[in-house]
């Protein structure tokens, strides 16, 4: 029913502008409308309104998946409640403590979203504690090298590692993207959305654009062959009409598809590795 409003509402606005607007254009241009005027400005809404009602159809199906050309992302995303974190610990020293190798000793501990949807935070298992990148566990500090992660697509949990430097003084810190990505692959986890998993898509833009560059024809095709502007006045009306719809008609009436975002967390210090206190 909602779609069907959409429809109604969208066709009917167009219907009078079609009509009253092509009328005073063309009478401007041409000195006279074309021919069955009511008719044409009919066909012409129904066009340009059963498009975006399909739109929004799509966008309620998948939201914010397919927006417009200054809005959407070129990611499909995928929910998780549960992770390990792979940590770090400081050797005393300032630094990572290393293996006869020279790699970092890893401990890992689960996590398990608590009760309260997408907007919960992810706490301990066995501790209750809530996540933190870093911190310490005793008087040992630590840092959060990466997520060990299995979603109902991965037959193992996947490993996507911390997105790190070497500060001016030598020590390992966190980005400013603060993110951990797939080792080999290039999925991510945004660390003020723990619990979302982000995967690239080209297919995605390649259906976003589409329908992007989809609206701009069909505006053409009703101001040029249906309401029978001229060629040129036909592609300047496609065009301005057309970013009009993107800016503004678009992002209103996806609105109610969308559902809002749970408030970010503070982010936490970039790293807990110092000297510690004598």
């Amino acid at each position: 029913m909602s779609l069907l409003l959409v429809f109604v509402m969208v066709t009917m606005a167009l219907f009078a502008l079609f009509l009253g607007g092509g009328m005073i254009l063309q009478g401007y241009f041409y000195q006279q409308a074309a021919n069955r005027m009511p008719i044409r400005a009919l066909v012409a809404a129904v066009l340009v309104g059963g498009f975006i009602t399909l739109w929004v159809w799509i966008d309620k199906r998948n939201p914010g998946r397919y927006d417009t050309f200054f809005n959407f992302a070129d990611y499909t995303t995928t929910e998780f409640t549960e992770f390990e974190a792979v940590r770090w610990l400081n050797d005393g020293k300032g630094q990572i403590q290393t293996d006869a190798n020279g790699n970092p000793v890893e401990v890992t501990v689960k996590f398990k979203r608590s009760v309260g949807g997408k907007g919960a935070r992810f706490v301990d298992e066995r501790s209750g504690e809530v996540f933190k990148p870093s911190g310490s566990t005793g008087e040992t500090p630590y840092m959060t090298g990466a997520l060990r992660v299995k979603t109902a697509n991965d037959p193992e949990p996947v490993r996507y590692d911390a997105k790190t430097e070497i500060d001016k003084t030598g020590r390992k810190t966190y980005t400013n993207e603060r993110k951990y990505v797939e080792q080999n692959g290039s999925r991510y986890i945004d660390e003020q959305q723990l619990g979302t998993l982000f995967v690239p898509s080209t297919g995605t833009i390649a259906v976003s654009l589409l329908l992007n560059a989809m609206l701009f024809v069909i505006w053409f095709v009703a101001f040029w062959p249906v309401l029978r502007f001229s060629f040129t006045h036909a592609l300047m009306l496609a065009v301005a009409w057309g970013f009009l719809t993107m800016l503004l008609v678009m992002p209103l009436l996806f609105t109610p598809n969308r559902v809002p975002k749970a408030p970010a967390a503070a982010p936490q210090a970039a790293v807990a590795f110092s000297e510690p206190e004598a």
